[in-house]
């Protein structure tokens, strides 16, 4: 496999695996200046993509832009409707050639609802940034992806969108929409030449965190895993521990949700 091929195509006509070359195409990742999303910007430049970068840290982004040629970032509230549809009419007219959307930003907060620092004004933001704006890059996108000759919409979920933990209930919910929402979309699609890619995460080493649990996966580990399943076509990539995830579902649906609930 050459270091520029990132999609397999299956050819219909004789079943027969190609790949497509995306060397001269252009990948969309959101919250692409730290953690699993800076990574993944960082291993696709070094595969000799172009990015554009979104995130809301406008210094970030102007040093990521500086160091490399090959990027175009734009400062985005993703919490924000108006800024999200702003966003996609200048890559719709500057990047007619965008291929690939990966939906990697995502915040997520940790306190129940009984705890006293729990805030009711977080609750939209962070189903918004999870769940809502993915879906909405995706159906402004959409028409322009169905365009070209093929592209693909990545969704970076968790393995708490199959079993929720006890905390960080309105992250789990946003997962869970969003698993649910990319299976239907890959349904929706399955006949045009739009791919639904899935990414199930365990425990990443990143800003989000930071003092939770061990034997967290590297984001360098992560982003190369994500795009090794994207050219082995893998419509749900599973990655690092969560790999075991659709075993032990079999298995013991129970035994996960126990182990989850205390993650």
């Amino acid at each position: 496999m050459q270091p520029t091929e990132l999609m397999p195509i299956l050819t219909e006509s004789n079943r027969k695996i190609e790949h497509m070359k995306l060397h001269n195409n252009k990948v969309l990742v959101t919250g692409g200046t730290s953690g699993i999303g800076y990574a993944l910007s960082q291993h696709l430049l070094a595969e000799g993509h172009k990015v554009v970068v979104v995130a809301r840290d406008m210094i970030k982004l102007e040093q990521l832009q500086e160091r490399h040629d090959s990027v175009t970032s734009y400062c985005c509230d993703l919490t924000s409707r108006v800024q999200v549809e702003e966003l996609a009419d200048k890559l719709i007219t500057h990047h007619p050639d965008l291929s690939v959307i990966i939906n990697n930003a995502g915040v997520q907060f940790t306190p129940t609802l009984l705890d006293e620092d729990f805030s009711y004004d977080a609750i939209e933001p962070e189903m918004t940034v999870n769940f809502l704006t993915p879906v909405w890059l995706t159906a402004l996108l959409l028409p322009r992806l169905l365009e070209l000759p093929e592209a693909a919409v990545v969704n970076i979920s968790s393995g708490l969108a199959l079993a929720p933990k006890t905390n960080s209930a309105i992250y789990c919910a946003s997962k869970a929409a969003l698993h649910s929402f990319s299976q239907s979309l890959r349904y929706q699609l399955e006949e045009t030449n739009v791919h639904i890619y899935e990414v199930i995460l365990p425990l990443v080493d990143t800003p989000m965190t930071q003092g939770r649990g061990s034997g967290k996966l590297t984001p360098k580990k992560t982003a190369a895993d994500i795009i090794n399943g994207i050219k082995a076509r893998l419509p749900e990539i599973y990655i690092g521990k969560a790999r075991l995830l659709p075993w032990l579902m079999r298995l013991s649906p129970s035994l996960v949700k126990g182990i989850l609930r205390r993650y």
